[in-house]
This record gives C-alpha cells, sequence and structure tokens, in this order.
C-alpha cells in the first residue's frame, strides 16, 4: 500500500488561472468602453473606441480609433481590470436573466441599465426603476452567479443524460444570458457539439 500524502485539493492550472483572469479583463474592457459610449450620449456603438490588450496580458486600455490615443484613467494591470470584469459579467448575466423571467411573467417589456463606471445597473420598466428589484453591479453580480451555477449544472446533467433539446435549450439560454460565447460554426455549417 502506498501512503504518500497526496493535497486533498486539485492541482492549480496557471494556464487556466490566467485564461479566466484574461477573459475577465476583457469583459472588463468591453463593459468599459460601453459605457463611455453612454457618456457620449450614444446608446448604440458608434465604434469610436477599441480595447488593447499586451501580448502577455498583463496590461489593458482603452483607445479612441481616429488617433490611436490612449483614454486618460483606462491604462490599467490585467488584475484592475478583471476586477471590474469578474463582477460586470455576473451582474450582466443576473440582470439578462431577471430581465427574461419578468418578461415571461408580465408579457411587458423590460430593459436594464449597466454602467460598470458608476457602478449603476438596475432593471426598468416604461422608463421607471423597477424599485423591488436590486440595483448597483455588486447586487446584480449576487444574482447573476447563482445563475450561471445552475445553468451550467443544467447542461451537464443534460449532457451526461444524452437529453439533447434539454442541452440545445439550455445552451441557448446560456449563449443569451452572455455565460457562454456562441459556438463556432464548421466549414458545413454545422454548430460543434460537445460529446454527450
Amino acid at each position: 500500500m502506498n501512503n504518500k500524502n497526496h493535497s486533498r485539493s486539485a492541482p492549480v492550472d496557471a494556464e487556466k488561472l490566467l485564461k479566466k483572469a484574461k477573459g475577465s479583463m476583457i469583459f472588463g474592457l468591453k463593459s468599459w468602453i460601453k459605457a463611455l459610449e453612454m457618456a457620449d450620449g450614444s446608446k448604440k456603438s458608434e465604434d469610436k473606441y477599441c480595447y488593447d490588450v499586451a501580448a502577455d496580458a498583463s496590461t489593458g486600455c482603452i483607445r479612441l480609433k481616429a488617433d490611436g490615443s490612449i483614454v486618460e484613467g483606462t491604462f490599467k494591470s490585467r488584475d484592475e481590470w478583471a476586477a471590474i470584469g469578474k463582477p460586470a459579467r455576473l451582474a450582466s448575466i443576473g440582470l439578462r436573466s431577471r430581465k427574461d423571467e419578468l418578461e415571461s411573467e408580465n408579457k411587458e417589456r423590460v430593459e436594464y441599465t449597466f454602467n460598470v463606471m458608476t457602478g449603476e445597473a438596475h432593471l426598468s420598466k416604461g422608463g421607471v426603476v423597477i424599485t423591488s428589484e436590486p440595483v448597483g453591479i455588486a447586487a446584480w453580480a449576487a444574482v447573476g452567479q447563482p445563475v450561471e451555477v445552475r445553468l451550467f449544472q443544467q447542461l451537464n446533467v443534460a449532457r451526461e443524460w444524452g437529453m439533447e433539446e434539454a442541452f440545445n435549450t439550455t445552451r441557448e439560454r446560456m449563449i443569451k444570458y452572455g455565460v457562454i460565447r456562441k459556438p463556432p460554426v464548421s466549414a458545413e455549417g454545422k454548430v460543434s457539439t460537445p460529446a454527450a
């Protein structure tokens, strides 16, 4: 019998952690661009800004497309952008999920406001904030995290049991809420699907 001591925790995968941090960083940068556009009075992107990430993903910034200059205050480390992006991503999931639920229940259009520069995040109906719902990015991040966990659990169960319709329905919901990206389409026009 081998009596070697083994660590009970899973080994840390540095590459996976870096990939997650970079993903959070990019979400932070994209969200900040959206906030800049809203501050400029644009409801839709006018393609005025772009983000730039260092080759090693250690830093990132937002640039004006017109002249390539860095927007003041946006040159930050990966960790600084990830600290903005991680809760912003979860808040976005929470807002989209709850918006979907309310529209299904009440058959009325619901809108959400989401601004990482101000920390503002809320749902509204007819231009009036729904006061019975959370307010702020941190509050919506707390809503979004269990939504993300639940959807991944549902997806895994559907995959394990070979329930293709449930798998596809859950995956579409995950894409809609921003939990995962839309899977790539092959040259034959087929969406790649993980094996059941």
